[in-house]
């Protein structure tokens, strides 16, 4: 038996290989796919175009290299401008019965990730009857360049089909400049996702896969994409469902503040200054594609690094309108009228999300109660100096209320990065739609299931035996990563934890409710529209629990730091 198969597309043939998962489930994949043009040459930080048809049999049996980034946890630089792929896994290209589709998108700041199986691996999910699609999209500068100017042209931002996508990452993927004549307002690593997922409509089914039953999930910054398609016009009626992880587009790494990033990059590749943006723009058009990653990390200084930003280059409020405009106004309002608002969703992050910063916060704490680091802590988008009263009287509030038991000021410290980072985005999240929504659920999860053998992601983060689950670490029980030491055997501890969050997310997935067998006898609740505090399912190792937030205590501080008019 031949171990490549061929499957057609709306756009050319593509040769794909037949694989089999940890528990010798047979199953196809097909990698690196392009699903638009190369973003190279003149379309360098401009809107993605679709790709050409071919005629001849599509190679697509070794993976995408990602795009143009340097890596997490790593100092290398890696990745190609000519990455947006996306990857397909399916258990049978023509079923009986098309199957329920699961597109996730990878998190890493908006500079940084992959659709890569080292990370992604799509064994656990493929047990089900889905199809699974991942993506690349452009990353920092070169997917999120934003200029003002529009003549420029660069306007930025049970059995389931599992699709994988590429986007382009940092200044490649988000730019941003402010001249309307320029024409790059920014996002086109959000708009890489927005033709990913039009491809799949397209697409999907001659892969087994059902159009009409998409689900969207994404993690950290795939979390907050998720929440900007829910949320932008561009992406209306190209899925069905989405799983937001934690991430939101009210998280302040989400929405970068920082209009100057793009003449700082430039002036580290030559820039003397002068011409304005059109100056900018040639500079960075000429420029080797990995000298602007290189550029644009140098804009991470110690300071950034301590108010737990790893990027000064993501999406964007678009400076100016245009046919292809993913971010027009601050999230905070399209999330009152967003279509999103009409699908059922999942939410939740990990219960010690802040220990992904902890060994920075180790090196950064200074005095006896942490008093320096806790000005650090102060939320980004409140838009306080360093040295104002009202973000010295915040981090007041902060000591008191987190050191009033002192045990660890590391870990403490990890706590208020967690709360400010990934909580209380997604709690502004459910609150925007408990306002603006109505017949719709809403499920809110909380994820502290122990596992040091799939908690790849604590294990780079933290060197001291500290409790609780890292930001990242659910993914070790969704998607098979090389990281895992042990073997998982049926019946285990790690085994049981996959099949209850795999059962989960494709519950949801084929249903629009993740309340299954894996889940009873248990009953998982919508969030009220109430308002909180809010309810959820809190995921551990010993039992599943709907309860209050365990955080609604500490919500409610942090909302006591901003207008009603601003949360």
């Amino acid at each position: 038996m031949s171990n490549t198969i061929v499957a057609r597309t709306a756009l050319g043939p593509i040769k794909g290989l037949c694989s089999e998962n940890l528990w010798n489930t047979k199953y196809l994949s097909f990698f690196k796919v392009p699903y638009a043009k190369p973003p190279t040459g003149s379309r360098r930080f401009k809107d993605p175009e679709p790709t050409e048809p071919w005629s001849e049999v599509l190679d697509c049996t070794e993976e995408s290299p990602g795009c143009s980034q340097k890596m997490m946890f790593l100092e290398s630089f890696q990745g190609e401008e000519d990455c947006l792929h996306l990857s397909v896994f399916t258990r049978n290209t023509d079923p009986k019965k098309l199957q329920p589709v699961m597109v996730f998108i990878h998190g890493g700041g908006f500079v940084c990730g992959s659709n890569a199986t080292q990370v992604y691996g799509p064994d656990f999910l493929i047990e089900k009857d889905v199809v699974l699609v991942t993506i690349n999209y452009r990353l920092g500068a070169l997917g999120f360049l934003s200029l003002n100017d529009p003549t420029l042209n660069v306007p930025g931002n049970a059995d389931v089909v599992l699709v994988t996508i590429n986007y382009r990452l940092g200044a490649l993927g988000f730019l941003s400049l402010n001249d309307p004549t320029l024409n790059v307002p920014g996002n086109a690593g959000l708009k890489d996702q927005v033709l990913a997922l039009k491809w799949v409509r397209e697409n999907i089914s001659y892969f087994g896969g059902n159009p009409n039953c998409v689900t969207v999930f994404g993690e950290s910054a795939g979390g907050a994409s998720v929440h900007y398609l829910l949320i932008s016009e561009l992406a209306r009626g190209l899925f069905h469902r989405a799983i937001v992880q934690s991430g939101s587009a009210f998280n302040h790494w989400a929405l970068p503040i920082d209009r100057d990033a793009p003449g700082r990059i430039a002036k580290a590749l030559g820039w003397n200054g002068n011409g304005g943006e059109a100056a900018i723009l040639e500079i960075l058009m000429k420029a080797d594609h990995m000298d602007i990653v290189k550029a644009q990390e140098e804009l991470i200084t110690p300071d950034v690094k301590k108010q737990g930003s790893i990027s000064q280059v993501g999406p964007t409020i678009e400076p100016y309108f245009s046919e292809q405009c993913m971010i027009p106004r601050h999230p905070r309002e399209m999330c009152r009228t967003a279509w999103g608002n009409f699908i059922p969703i999942m939410v939740g992050a990990t219960s010690e999300e802040g220990l992904l910063f902890y060994e920075d916060i180790k090196k950064n704490t200074q005095g006896k109660e942490g008093v320096h680091s806790l000005r650090d802590c102060v939320p980004l988008d409140l838009n306080l100096n360093t040295s104002s009263a009202e973000r010295k009287r915040i981090a007041d509030k902060l000591r008191e209320f987190y050191f009033a038991k002192n045990t660890s000021r590391e870990e403490n410290i990890a706590i208020c990065f967690r709360i400010k980072d990934f909580w209380h985005g997604i709690s502004r999240l459910v609150r925007t739609r408990c306002e603006n929504t109505f017949k719709v659920p809403t499920f809110l999860y909380r994820f502290n299931y122990n596992s040091p053998n799939l908690a790849f992601v604590k294990s780079f983060c933290c060197t001291d035996p500290v409790p609780g689950i890292c930001h990242g670490d659910e993914l070790g029980f969704l998607f098979k990563n090389s990281f895992i030491e042990k073997p998982i055997t049926k019946g285990s501890s790690d085994h049981k934890g996959i099949d209850l969050m795999v059962n989960i997310w494709t519950s949801f997935a084929k249903t629009g409710n993740p309340n299954c067998d894996a889940t009873r006898p248990e009953l998982w609740h919508p969030v009220a529209v109430t308002g909180p505090p809010f309810r959820c399912l809190n995921i551990n190792e010993n039992k599943l629990e709907f309860c209050q937030l365990p955080e609604t205590e500490r919500m409610a501080l942090w909302d006591s730091f901003y207008t009603r008019q601003s949360l």
